[in-house]
């Protein structure tokens, strides 16, 4: 009896002393829809740079800011692909679904236009917010134009999955910001 009280013990202590399972997530849009009759020839070009994110966000760990100076990023909630890039393939993708008139160009010299993003904060708060803010800089020829942007979106449920809904939700947001800005540049 003691043997058997013992092995369901040490058991138990076992299963409780395995880590969870480490969890990857990765951000989410509606898929570009593009209407037939707007497909046209690329009259513009557009260098898309490499979307810069802070230093703290370069890691692979989701961000929870607890109080005014102490963030925490998660070790086993963590991005499947880095950040930075699923923000530049999210961005690449709606821009050439939903203006058709650009094109995007991989390389600077060539581009009519050269948009660069920076992203500061991109993580929940622990009043049930996720952030999103930074700039984002048009340069086309001499002129450049510098605009900062600065998003709350309310997280609907506890947990990183309504965490990253939130900011996927406000990711896009920025994108239907960017695009409209773009437009108004006359493309």
């Amino acid at each position: 009896m003691k043997l058997v009280l013992t092995m369901l013990l040490v058991g138990g202590l076992v299963a409780c002393s395995s880590p969870p399972p480490v969890s990857y997530y990765q951000l989410s849009a509606p898929p570009p829809v593009l209407n037939p009759d707007q497909r046209q020839m690329p009259q513009y070009s557009l260098h898309l740079q490499p979307v810069m994110v802070a230093n703290y966000l370069n890691g692979a760990g989701l961000v929870m800011q607890r109080s005014e100076v102490e963030l925490v990023i998660a070790s086993r909630h963590l991005w499947a692909d880095a950040l930075d890039q699923q923000m530049y393939r999210l961005l690449a993708e709606q821009l050439q679904a939903r203006m058709p008139a650009l094109q995007l160009s991989p390389v600077s010299i060539a581009a009519d236009i050269r948009l660069q993003l920076t992203v500061d904060r991109f993580h929940a708060q622990d009043d049930g917010m996720a952030v999103i803010t930074g700039f984002y800089t048009l340069i086309s020829g001499d002129k450049r134009a510098s605009h900062s942007f600065s998003y709350r979106q309310p997280l609907t449920a506890d947990g990183y999955p309504a965490m990253v809904s939130a900011l996927s939700k406000g990711w896009q947001q920025l994108v239907d910001d960017l695009i409209a800005q773009l437009s108004q540049q006359h493309l």
